[in-house]
């Protein structure tokens, strides 16, 4: 073991639990501690905000969407073949998990004397209804088969069944404003809740062929195709791969498609969601700024009480950077007690969040009801690593008060 190792082990004991450094010391560990559980912490909340949003956004849409060129921001959508050359088969390029058609058509439900403006979306047999099965409420997504039978069925959101009165099985009404107007009976086959209020308020399913024929489209006319990808952080890449498929036709009919992906369609929430991620930046480089302040003045106070022994180990030949590397190495053993610390309440937090829900938010401002915090071995490594290796390199600093002390007059400093 070399020198400088030793000595910082033996007087590492005896700094904690003795002498006046003794409760500075403890004040640094907790310091280090909290800094690190605060780091952890925001970095499980970012995640978790951003995961728990994608997820929920991606799950009402998809990663990409193929439209008509020609359509609007609204949700009244003109007509693209469903027979394209990369239907299906774009599923079987690498990237690519699945690829779905919908319809889109804006509608008023009335049940009794109260109504509601929403979006009926219109979906095949090939829909996947996933991400809502795992958020619904009560009943089940609408069974949908090819086939001349349409189903009547209806999928809607908790907060359309609370606005209109309405329970699993009963009969909903919906109007449709157009040329001349329509109206269709449907039977609330389920009732979902995503918490991302504006979305749950807007969005109820049902079968694409109803959709077409109030439409007056033929069996082979929709809205568009949505396109999921097996990898979000290659949205971008797999957004031009689809593009060179769809993005550059024009059909039989003269229409052109257009490729969108959630990010360019949800530019506001993304941009939001960037922002936080800068906050959680500001955060971390607040709390090693705390942490780096604490140890550096728990360092320097530890120096000067183990002055004498500066002085004898200079006065037989020990040099500065030895003497200095003595102690950067028991300020790491004190960072590492706070490390482990942190650690521990941070995951304890994160635990009981992830368990009880303990804290609530509006789901109006924030897209979900309760903090997301989401437990990743990865950032908890990241940040104690970096810790341990920017405090290393930052006390280097307090250390040099070490060249200036000269033996003769810190041998007999009390």
């Amino acid at each position: 073991m070399k020198l400088e190792w030793f000595i910082a082990r033996r007087i590492s004991g005896k700094t904690y639990n003795k002498g006046v450094s003794s409760t500075v010391v403890k004040i640094a560990v907790a310091a280090v501690a909290l800094s690190v559980a605060v780091m952890i912490v925001s970095m499980a909340v970012i995640i978790g905000f951003k995961d728990e949003i994608m997820d929920k956004v991606v799950g009402f849409g998809s990663c990409i969407n193929i439209i008509n060129r020609e359509t609007g921001g609204n949700y009244e959508t003109l007509p693209i073949s469903a027979k394209q050359d990369f239907y299906p088969s774009i599923e079987n390029e690498q990237g690519i998990k699945h690829i779905q058609r919908y319809l889109m058509k804006p509608a008023i439900l009335k049940s009794g004397a109260d109504i509601l403006g929403v979006v009926i979306k219109g979906v095949g047999e090939e829909y996947d209804f996933k991400f809502f099965e795992d958020n619904m409420v009560e009943g089940h997504p609408p069974i949908i088969k090819s086939g001349t039978t349409k189903s009547d069925s209806m999928l809607i959101s908790k907060r359309m069944a609370d606005l209109l009165n309405l329970a699993l099985g009963d009969k909903v009404v919906a109007y449709f404003v157009q040329d001349p107007p329509r109206m269709r009976k449907y039977t609330v086959s389920g009732i979902y809740q995503t918490g991302l209020e504006d979305y749950d308020k807007l969005f109820c399913f049902t079968d694409m062929a109803d959709i077409q024929k109030l439409n007056g489209w033929n069996d082979d006319q929709i809205s568009g195709f949505e396109v999921m990808v097996d990898d979000f952080d290659k949205l971008d890449e797999m957004s031009s791969l689809v593009r060179e498929f769809a993005g550059y036709q024009i059909a039989e009919d003269g229409s052109m498609l257009r490729v969108s992906n959630v990010k360019d369609n949800n530019r506001q929430l993304f941009d939001w969601i960037t922002l936080t991620e800068m906050n959680v930046y500001v955060i971390l480089g607040i709390m090693f700024f705390v942490a780096f302040v604490n140890m550096s003045t728990a360092m320097l106070i530890i120096i000067f009480e183990r002055a004498p022994m500066i002085g004898i180990m200079k006065a037989v030949g020990s040099t500065n950077w030895l003497i200095r590397k003595v102690f950067i190495i028991q300020s790491i053993y004190i960072t590492g007690r706070g490390v482990i610390i942190g650690n521990i309440v941070a995951a304890v937090l994160i635990l009981l969040e992830q368990t009880f829900k303990l804290v609530a938010l509006n789901p109006e401002s924030y897209y979900v009801d309760h903090v997301p915090a989401e437990f990743q071995f990865w950032y908890f490594l990241a940040i104690d690593l970096g810790t341990l290796l920017v405090m290393s390199l930052m006390l280097v600093i307090p250390s040099l008060a070490i060249s200036k002390m000269q033996p003769a007059k810190v041998v007999s400093f009390r």
